[in-house]
């Protein structure tokens, strides 16, 4: 096969500072005095400095958790100014220790220059914050097709969790959980999102096998991430960040396939992230 090469340098845009710190990017808190409910917009990245059409965007989320203390949480990407529009939404975060696992999601979605990047969390914490790093990546052709948006498919329980999911035990055959019968649009790449929930008392340390299925009762499985997770309540994922590049036309069935590396804890959930 002939591999043509994209030329140019890839420009990055981030809130990233230069300099080694134990607070990355940007703190985005919770609500104050009601769990689970959104916490306020925070600016990311400003409309001056988001001064290039970028190709992809990666999300990385740190922070939040605390050991012994249930933690689940979703954070929020946004893009405008006044009135923000979603970019991301309801990307799974909870159980994070700072400086310990985290989140880190990938999409290859155009971020059209001149507008802000903002964030919103929510929590079952009250009033804590997570740290939102975010780099934009242009300033050369991309290497792979690009999207327009992003759909979160499962069905919520509340805004800090997604879809309840029931993972097999002990590193068996992964169990099955349908996210949605039906896509609304026709996709081209996906991520999973998945976290613990309601337990803090999170065991054994390990890792879980997610992959996402695509079809009826004999799914394809289009992809397979880990998530980890301690038993000092500290989780993050996906492994590896880059999403499954596969084309799937609108009206199909998306499974969640969940194998755990031990004993399940209290609950589980899940989202799907899919490109179009």
């Amino acid at each position: 096969m002939l591999w043509t090469p994209q030329k140019g340098c890839v420009r990055v845009i981030t809130n990233a500072g230069i300099v080694g710190t134990g607070s990355p990017g940007t703190a985005v808190t919770s609500h104050g005095t009601v769990a689970n409910n959104m916490g306020g917009v925070v600016e990311l990245i400003s409309a001056a400095n988001n001064n290039q059409e970028s190709w992809g965007i990666s999300v990385w989320i740190e922070g939040g958790g605390l050991a012994g203390n249930a933690a689940q949480r979703c954070v929020w990407i946004l893009i405008g100014g006044a009135t923000d529009d979603v970019l991301i939404p309801s990307l799974i975060c909870g159980y994070s220790l700072a400086i310990g696992n985290s989140y880190n999601y990938f999409f290859p979605i155009h971020v059209p220059g001149g507008l802000r990047i903002a964030a919103d969390t929510a929590s079952v914490r009250l009033g804590v914050p997570c740290r939102v790093t975010v780099h934009l990546y242009g300033g050369c052709p991309p290497p792979w097709r690009v999207g327009r948006k992003v759909t979160a498919y499962g069905t919520k329980i509340d805004n800090s969790r997604g879809q309840a999911v029931t993972p097999s035990q002990s590193g068996a055959a992964a169990s099955v959980t349908e996210l949605t019968a039906s896509t609304s649009e026709d996709h081209f790449a996906f991520l999973p999102g998945f976290q613990p929930a309601t337990d803090s008392t999170v065991t054994p340390t390990t890792y879980t096998s997610v992959g996402i299925g695509v079809g009826a009762a004999t799914e394809d499985r289009i992809g397979s991430w880990y998530f980890g997770k301690t038993t000092s309540e500290d989780a993050g994922g996906p492994v590896p960040n880059i999403p499954a590049f596969c084309d799937v036309p609108s009206g199909s069935r998306l499974t969640m396939l969940a194998s755990n590396g031990g004993a399940n804890d209290a609950a589980y959930d899940g989202l799907i992230y899919a490109v179009s």
